[in-house]
């Protein structure tokens, strides 16, 4: 007895559509452009990342003109860049431990309320914690800054152990407050835009924020760079008007940075609504 099948449909016989992706350069383009889009329609999101752009800025300047002739002047005057150079290897592994263990059992704690606006609360108030150790971090940084060093500590044969101390503080301020950014950040941003009314943003929410993180790399590693660059033709003169406008320029930036969100949400952003239609920024 012969069977007659049916007749397979094409779909079902061909071999499965092919994957395409864009390739790098059509992808870094739109990338750019999501994130962009969602600086232009989400106030929530343009405020936390002009803080960390700005911290950016101004951290990338601060090491660039402070790094370099700190170390100079630990090697040559007080024999100590080598304890400062195992130091910092060393130290960050200990700062990344506990502060991570911190902030996630913060954010496991957020995560019991079903209140999103009572997790934003608790989540902008981490962000002001936040801004207060990066900012203690950067005065701890400016102070090892040669001239200021020199003239304010260089008075007694303590000054090399002093030296120790502010650049061992200023990790452990920046270097712990850096690990909860992270955490905290990408919780408000999960709630804000993965989870939120803005559809084209949610769609797009890894995408976006891995382009965030490559604009701040490279943004940081150019002005790092450039800042060395300048502080090299300066190092006989760093007390000059322009090395002392790039180390407070970028003190002050790093300082206020992440203040920037915690202001806006204060004065602005809480008493928005939170439920928005797609055409209205968030």
């Amino acid at each position: 007895m012969n069977l007659i099948l049916p007749p397979v449909p094409p779909s079902e016989t061909g071999p499965p559509p092919e994957d395409k992706r864009p390739g790098l350069i059509h992808d870094v383009i739109h990338k750019t452009h999501l994130w962009a889009h969602a600086l232009v329609i989400s106030r929530f999101y343009r405020f936390g990342e002009t803080g960390n752009l700005m911290y950016t800025v101004g951290k990338s300047i601060l090491e660039g003109a402070v790094l370099y002739t700190m170390f100079s002047m630990a090697q040559t005057e007080y024999k100590v860049a080598a304890v400062l150079g195992v130091m910092t290897k060393y130290i960050y592994p200990g700062i990344t431990f506990v502060s991570s263990v911190k902030v996630s059992s913060f954010v496991d704690h957020l995560e019991r309320f079903t209140d999103k606006n009572r997790q934003l609360q608790k989540l902008i108030g981490g962000v002001t914690l936040v801004g207060i150790g990066q900012a203690l971090g950067a005065l701890m940084l400016v102070l090892c800054y040669p001239p200021f060093f020199t003239t304010c500590f260089d008075s007694g044969g303590f000054s090399r152990y002093l030296l120790i101390v502010l650049y061992l503080l200023h990790h452990i301020f920046d270097g712990s407050a850096q690990v909860a950014e992270g955490r905290i950040w990408f919780k408000l941003i999960e709630i804000k835009l993965r989870h939120g009314n803005l559809s084209r943003i949610s769609e797009n929410f890894w995408g976006i924020h891995a382009m965030s993180q490559n604009i701040q790399l490279m943004l940081g590693l150019i002005l790092l760079w450039g800042t060395t660059l300048i502080t090299g033709l300066f190092r006989d003169r760093l007390d000059a008007g322009v090395m002392w406008t790039i180390v407070l320029s970028g003190t002050l930036l790093t300082a206020f940075s992440k203040f920037t969100l915690p202001l806006a949400w204060h004065l602005r952003l809480r008493h928005a609504p939170q439920a928005t239609p797609p055409s209205e920024p968030s």
